[in-house]
């Protein structure tokens, strides 16, 4: 896609510099045009957002029922999550455009926002490459809090009044070259996985004449081929849609499943020949199906460094017959070319690609130079997307005779990508559209956060411009926590005088501080109420690592609405991130994706030996566990040694707080002696990126004849009869 170069570029692209420069959020206002679809798209956004929660929520639930071990769901949820961050994302920065200059929200609602930018940031960087593990605590903080600055309140009233105009938004015209899908891969691909293909049926609704139509449409020299995209599914579910496909004449494309090339070598056993595996996988799809394929789409750990080698020299085999693609997403055109020049020499690039995640256009128009295939992979969620449908009407996408699918498909096209429907019907195909589509599809790329190490583009658009001035007012301003309102969690004022002496103290003591009389009184309260509520239900997943005498306990579960109010007295308590943010002082501080745990030191308890805490996280200044002390009715003491080599002795007293390091301070617990202490231990974090021990403790797999999960029931039992005493007294 081509752009001639404008003077007014060169003015916006000053403007940007010095907005920088200054460090002011905003030159200028945003024209009231503009002002008018950011409102709109910002309250679409949060629609959204919430609706995308409830889903995955669902989900997730259906997913427990059929698991051994309710915490290994992660995995499945990880297209939907990075969705519903990307959402989240998207209604603060265009809430930020659209009141750029005003009165509202004013710095401090604006510095609230600044601090949830950068954690819905700092997860979304994280899941690039990993997945989010357990979102619950993220949850608890990043979209109530996003509820709480968007949702109700002065920006929230400011952003109704300006959305008022959102239907007269002029179309601005620019003169643009439009590009056009190119390459081996057909314009259109049906993409088909198990939710394709509905329980019960032998069949699947596939879109494959409806995919057809539009293509001969679209591109009346092409014919009517049509690209059948196979994602990873089940057997069964591959054999259902080559029975729908009867006779019908596709190009038919498998994704291979990235956890394939990820297997690690186990010693003592044979090595894993990667050459195999993707064979035996091929020939599994292909036997359900009841034909060939025509190309295998391999996942980006196949081009890394250590796997490269070994997926090289099976595709050099004779044996194998397929054209192979690149299923990846890169952040730029030199990433791009890079993955693409291999020997032998790939045919096509998948990639996700949508409104909240578009593609780089320079990375597509140097692929497709390069004679492959660019196809884009829009994720789907199953919300109204009503910032899609806002974004497609504006762009001329949408009409009464077209859908988001035929939309999508333009706007696919235009960008020079083949693009792709998820098994649902096509409708009539809107009229081509006008050049402001790709204004607002260049704003949309905007919000999304340059790599660092790159230089920007200047703005291809007007549009584009005022939106990174708008993101920038966000990203400069100050961060700053949410004000405590009437009735949410919080501390005492004793836990938060003297930050500055308790920051020094924590680093006097090698990284760890103890603080008794913590949480307010109505939290403190809460905490020792759902503490008790706890031990008699079955929220409690056992941790297969504790013996059940010595520790006793579990992983908090919040996956039902009932479940617990556990993860929002900590994890979305707002002053408790404040206190951590400030005492670290290693930057902003927010909730881990791993989970609360309940533990107690019986009677019989031996403690805990000396030890530092194990680093589970990228970046060791900014991987915090803490200890909360619920209930100590015995001697147990904690010991820990300063920086300076000295011992220091603390008895945890009831609602007492102590915050370790990892890598920090050695610290041990002593034996209870007849009595029993009781706490919750959970880890805050700086950076959402995991460090490799991480991984090892995700598996929670034991029997009922696990010690710690036969007292654990034990222990339910037990103080679910001391509740119904205590009741019928």
């Amino acid at each position: 896609m081509l752009r001639a170069w404008r003077p007014w570029r060169l003015l916006l692209l000053v403007q940007l510099v010095i907005a920088w420069v200054s460090g002011k959020s905003s030159v200028q206002a945003p024209p009231p045009e503009v002002a008018a679809y950011a409102a709109a798209a910002a309250l679409a956004a949060l629609e959204d957002a919430q609706q995308l929660e409830e889903l995955v929520l669902k989900d997730e639930r259906q997913r427990i029922g059929a698991a051994a071990n309710p915490l290994e769901v992660y995995g499945s949820l990880q297209e939907s999550l990075s969705l519903l961050l990307d959402t989240s994302l998207a209604a603060l920065r265009h809430a930020a455009t659209a009141t750029a200059g005003s009165k509202v929200p004013g710095d401090t609602l604006l510095g609230e926002a600044a601090a949830l930018e950068k954690q819905l940031e700092g997860l979304l960087a994280a899941q690039a490459k990993e997945p989010i593990f357990f979102w619950h605590g993220p949850k608890r903080l990043a979209l109530s809090k996003l509820r709480k600055l968007l949702g109700r309140g002065p920006w929230h009233e400011e952003l109704k009044a300006l959305a008022a105009g959102s239907r007269d938004l002029p179309h601005e015209v620019e003169d643009v070259k439009e590009a056009s899908p190119e390459g081996p891969v057909p314009p259109v691909a049906v993409a088909v996985d198990d939710s394709t293909c509905p329980k019960g049926s032998e069949s699947c609704p596939l879109a494959l004449q409806q995919a057809a139509a539009a293509t001969a449409e679209a591109f009346p020299g092409r014919g009517q081929a049509v690209h059948l995209l196979l994602l990873p599914c089940s057997e069964e579910t591959m054999r259902r849609v080559g029975s729908s496909l009867g006779a019908a004449q596709v190009y038919v494309s498998l994704v291979l499943p990235p956890a394939m090339l990820e297997l690690q070598q186990i010693p003592g056993q044979a090595p894993i020949k990667v050459d195999a595996l993707i064979e035996a996988h091929v020939a599994k799809a292909v036997k359900a199906l009841g034909r060939d394929i025509d190309l295998l789409w391999l996942p980006y750990g196949a081009f890394k460094k250590q796997q490269w080698p070994a997926v090289q020299k099976a595709l050099q085999k004779p044996t194998f017959k397929w054209a192979y693609g690149v299923h990846a997403e890169v952040p730029t055109s030199t990433v791009a070319k890079k993955l693409m020049d291999r020997s032998p020499a790939p045919k096509a690039w998948l990639t996700p690609d949508d409104l909240l995640r578009p593609v780089p256009q320079d990375a597509v128009e140097a692929v497709c130079r390069s004679g492959l295939s660019c196809v884009s992979l829009p994720r789907r969620g199953q919300a109204s997307s009503a910032l899609l449908r806002l974004f497609f009407q504006h762009a001329g996408l949408l009409t009464e005779a077209s859908d988001l699918n035929s939309a999508e498909l333009r706007w696919a096209w235009q960008r020079g990508l083949a693009g792709s429907i998820q098994g649902s019907i096509v409708k009539a195909s809107a009229a081509k559209a006008p050049s402001q589509l790709i204004l607002i599809a260049a704003a949309a790329a905007a919000l999304r956060k340059q790599d660092g190490k790159t230089e920007e583009p200047p703005p291809a658009s007007k549009l584009e411009a005022v939106f990174r001035l708008g993101r920038d007012s966000l990203q400069q301003a100050k961060s700053q926590a949410l004000q405590k309102e009437t009735g949410e969690p919080g501390l005492t004022k004793t836990a938060m005088e003297g930050l500055e002496e308790q920051k020094q103290q924590y680093k006097a003591n090698n990284h760890v501080i103890y603080r008794p009389n913590f949480f307010d009184d109505a939290t403190f309260a809460a905490l020792k109420a759902e503490t008790k509520r706890l031990w008699t239900s079955k929220d409690i997943e056992a941790n297969c690592n504790l013996d059940g005498v010595n520790r006793l306990g579990g992983y908090i579960l919040d996956h039902y609405p009932s479940n617990t109010s556990l993860y929002n007295l900590i994890y979305g308590n707002e002053e408790f991130r404040s206190w951590v943010s400030a005492v670290n002082d290693e930057g902003p501080m927010w909730p881990s994706d791993f989970p609360i745990e309940l533990r107690e030191y019986g009677t019989n308890s031996k403690g805990m030996g000396c030890h530092p805490d194990l680093q589970m996280y990228k970046v060791a200044a900014k991987d915090l566990e803490f200890a909360f002390t619920v209930d100590n009715d015995s001697p147990c003491n904690v010991t820990y040694w300063d920086a300076a080599g000295q011992m220091h002795l603390v008895q945890t007293k009831p609602n007492s707080m102590m915050m370790v390091r990892v890598n920090a301070a050695r610290h041990c617990v002593s034996p209870t002696a007849g009595g029993t202490r009781s706490i919750l231990k959970f880890i805050y974090v700086g950076d959402y990126r995991k460090h490799s021990e991480f991984w090892s403790y995700t598996e929670n797999e034991c029997a009922d004849s696990n010690p710690n999960r036969k007292m654990l029931a034990d222990r339910r039992a037990e103080r679910g009869e001391e509740v119904r005493g205590s009741l019928e007294l």
